[in-house]
């Protein structure tokens, strides 16, 4: 399974592109090899994959898995213009009747699904307790998983819980350079791997960390009903997030800033070397798609064409940016927006700023032109705008 079909290689390009269309026909006759095919159509891209691998992976089934890999016939969509969301989606957490979300999909057609369908199990009447999931990357919990932390459900579909080393590899990714996207997320926003800007383009290259921590002291449970005993990774609630001025990730392990695929900023998620490695929480607007549930009731059905919306504006991202201007750059007390065309300055609904761990400093509705940063901490900021419909970041230093 080493061979790769690739119909449309897009790990490359900005989400908007125009891509080929995909024949899914092609992709799901494939039962043998790796086929995956992407494409845009309007706000929604959509995944056409067999979910086959096209790295080494581990043998299955093994002691720890029963389940031998297989072909699959899956469809995933999500919108192509991803906007962030005022709340956070956590995939622990679900959406109605569906339990888990599927936090996103590599460019090589497989899941990023990091949730273990695992629980602490009452000692007494065998009943399980879904407040303590079990972290499939413990070494106290064996799920079967391979070198790529991943393993196959008994459908057949290998997948992603942790670092997917082989396909890393395959890559070629490495610390001296930023990564390139590897996956989308179920929101639309792209996926790195570790290896990021510090902060701007022209700044050096870090492995980046996760924000979270083992929990100090013992767990609350009697060892019954609930478990006891130390906070040592077993359970994915002996995390907490901790926020601090050494954190550049947010509780999503994502951020905004700019990349070799959008140097003018974006907001992104990093696949970490440290607990969670694959983020646990979304910050946009995620498709239904990658809800994991039974299909009659709903779960693992698109909403895209409800989700997500595409630019009204007619002009190219490139020209749209050159017809907004702000100063002063740097700022001290105030910056001021310039529409160089009356026309949009009518259009402006929102203006957001963000920091460079992603977090939202400033929040203003409407058509406002004037922004005052005199209570913001020195440093680079990210100034989203929102215009007919489209989203549009500048990029200033807070002096």
């Amino acid at each position: 399974m080493r061979s790769v079909i690739a119909i449309v290689f897009t790990a490359l390009v900005a989400p908007c592109a125009a891509w080929s269309q995909c024949d899914p026909d092609t992709v799901f006759s494939n039962t043998t090899t790796n086929s995956v095919c992407i494409a845009t159509d309007g706000a929604v891209r959509s995944v056409y994959t067999n979910a086959l691998p096209d790295h080494e992976t581990g043998a299955f089934p093994n002691p720890g898995n029963p389940n031998t890999i297989r072909a699959q016939r899956i469809t995933l969509t999500m919108c192509a213009q991803p906007r962030l969301s005022d709340t956070k989606t956590y995939i622990d957490k679900g959406s109605g009747v569906c339990p888990f979300w599927v936090f996103g999909v590599a460019i090589n057609g497989l899941e990023f699904d990091p949730i273990a369908n695992e629980f602490f199990r009452n000692t007494s009447t065998g009943q399980l307790n879904r407040e303590w999931n079990q972290n499939a990357l413990s070494p106290n919990v064996n799920l079967g998983l391979d070198m790529n932390d991943a393993h196959v459900q008994p459908n057949g579909k290998y997948h992603y819980h942790g670092d997917p080393v082989k396909f890393i590899e395959q890559l070629g990714i490495t610390s001296t350079q930023h990564s390139p996207i590897v996956a989308y997320a179920a929101d639309g926003f792209p996926v790195y791997y570790r290896y990021v800007y510090a902060s701007d383009a022209n700044s050096e290259i870090v492995d980046v960390a996760s924000c979270f921590h083992l929990k100090a002291g013992t767990r609350p449970g009697d060892g019954v009903s609930a478990p006891n005993g130390a906070y040592d990774g077993t359970y994915t609630q002996d995390y907490e997030f901790r926020a601090g001025v050494d954190c550049i990730l947010d509780e999503c392990n994502g951020r905004y800033g700019p990349t070799p695929d959008f140097p003018l900023g974006t907001y992104y998620y990093v696949i970490t070397s440290n607990y969670p490695v694959i983020p646990r929480c979304f910050s946009g607007y995620p498709d239904k798609a990658f809800t994991v549930g039974p299909p009659q009731q709903g779960c693992a059905t698109s909403n895209a064409n409800q989700i997500c919306t595409i630019s009204s504006v007619e002009e190219d991202a490139d020209a749209l940016v050159e017809l907004i201007s702000l100063a002063p750059n740097p700022a001290s007390s105030t910056i001021s927006l310039t529409f160089h065309d009356a026309n949009l300055q009518h259009h402006l609904t929102a203006v957001r700023v963000f920091d460079q761990t992603g977090q939202q400093v400033i929040a203003l509705k409407g058509a406002s032109t004037t922004v005052n940063v005199d209570g913001l901490a020195s440093g680079v900021y990210y100034v989203r705008l929102e215009v007919a419909g489209a989203e549009v970041t500048k990029v200033f230093v807070k002096q």
